[in-house]
């Protein structure tokens, strides 16, 4: 049952369940077709009934009707925890912390928390229909403006948990609501910046010293380490640094993976290291830049909050430097990862040497990255063709 009032709205399930094809859409009434359509009928006409009455019990105390009243008289029944997807979940994102898991924890818990004041705080299995997805995916489209790859990733998460729950055999695969209600990314558009771009910022005359300046240096070390995620340059050590005979390579545990990488330092990059009191190679456990130096990141808590808030101040400051430096592109840390991978596509490296220089996980996901790059390749190969 939709329940609806002051712009809000709920859900109860009825705890039944039947075909698609018993359903009469119009009628809002189980078939004919159905052997115990009598039964379910009055069952819905019952709970209607119910929530009519208690509407006329509140207009008649002067008392305002709302959802979350109405769903609890129709659900008197308190629910079990092991019947509750928000019970499920919040377990799984506990679980996710204890393990370790913590920038998947932070995504999982916010993406539980912005589904829940959609839902209600309660939420049996199974009353997440196709429907309600499809119900929720307006709301973060209308309320959120969330561009189709943030409302995928939501939907992602949900369905990760749903899964699991599946696996544990606490919901049933039959009425799985994704068999109906298909995840759509869109067409991803990556921010990214040409050879040309990157020298009018490499250009640029900053205050050595200066935020702004440090801001620089993170971004184009990243560009030239093969697009280094910021949380892991912020993490960076002098022990990270290693000798290979006469090359230097920068070795290091990607956070998102936890595959260990490690890559060629190249003259741009130990230029810019040199800007930096750099000591011997893997000489000790001080961070390489002063990102984290006035933070406490003694728990992987603490250091997890201290890199969000670094993230975001950098962030401020690099379209700051994409304003000076005449880039209509919303520069980002991340933009330096897309323009690594863009600029190797263009330089012909095949699919395989780009895929282990971002220290993807598998090909399939260096296929889907390098997707929002395809109109400039077409672009370029038409160019080629008939130019």
């Amino acid at each position: 049952m939709r329940i609806e009032a002051n712009d809000r709205r709920r859900y109860v399930s009825l705890r039944t369940f039947i075909r698609d094809s018993h359903w009469n859409d119009k009628a809002r009434r189980v078939r004919k077709s159905h052997p115990q359509c009598n039964e379910i009928n009055n069952l819905i006409s019952q709970r209607i009934a119910e929530a009519e009455s208690e509407i006329v019990k509140l207009h008649t105390e002067r008392e305002a009707v709302t959802t979350e009243v109405l769903k609890e008289v129709l659900t008197p029944e308190p629910l079990k925890d092991d019947t509750d997807f928000f019970v499920f979940a919040d377990s799984i994102v506990d679980d996710l912390e204890r393990r370790g898991k913590l920038y998947t924890h932070k995504r999982y818990k916010s993406i539980c928390k912005k589904f829940k004041d959609f839902c209600g705080p309660t939420l049996p299995f199974e009353e997440i229909t196709p429907k309600l997805l499809r119900d929720y995916e307006t709301h973060l489209i209308n309320k959120f403006n969330n561009k189709p790859s943030t409302v995928a990733s939501n939907f992602i998460a949900i369905r990760a948990i749903l899964y699991r729950a599946i696996k544990e055999g606490k919901f049933q695969q039959g009425i799985n609501p994704f068999f109906q209600f298909k995840i759509s990314r869109g067409k991803t558009k990556r921010d990214k910046l040409n050879l040309s771009e990157l020298q009018a910022i490499e250009a640029l005359r900053l205050v050595e010293g200066s935020l702004i300046w440090h801001v620089r240096n993170y971004f184009l070390f990243s560009f030239y380490c093969a697009g280094i995620r910021f949380g892991d340059v912020a993490k960076l050590k002098h022990s990270n640094i290693v000798r290979d005979g006469d090359i230097m390579r920068l070795s290091y545990e990607m956070s998102k993976t936890g595959a260990t990488k490690t890559i060629k330092l190249l003259d741009q990059a130990t230029a810019i290291l040199a800007e930096y009191v750099i000591e011997e190679a893997g000489s000790n456990d001080s961070y390489l830049f002063p990102i984290l130096q006035r933070y406490d990141t003694s728990t992987p808590k603490k250091l997890l909050n201290a890199i969000s808030a670094q993230n975001t101040l950098v962030n401020k400051y690099l379209k700051k430097i994409a304003q000076q430096a005449g880039i209509p592109c919303k520069l980002s840390f991340h933009v330096s990862r897309h323009s690594f991978a863009d600029i190797a596509r263009q330089k012909g490296w095949g699919v395989y040497l780009i895929s282990k220089a971002l220290g993807h996980s598998s090909i399939k996901v260096t296929e889907s990255y390098l997707k929002g790059f395809d109109t400039g390749a077409l672009d370029e190969q038409m160019d080629q063709l008939f130019g």
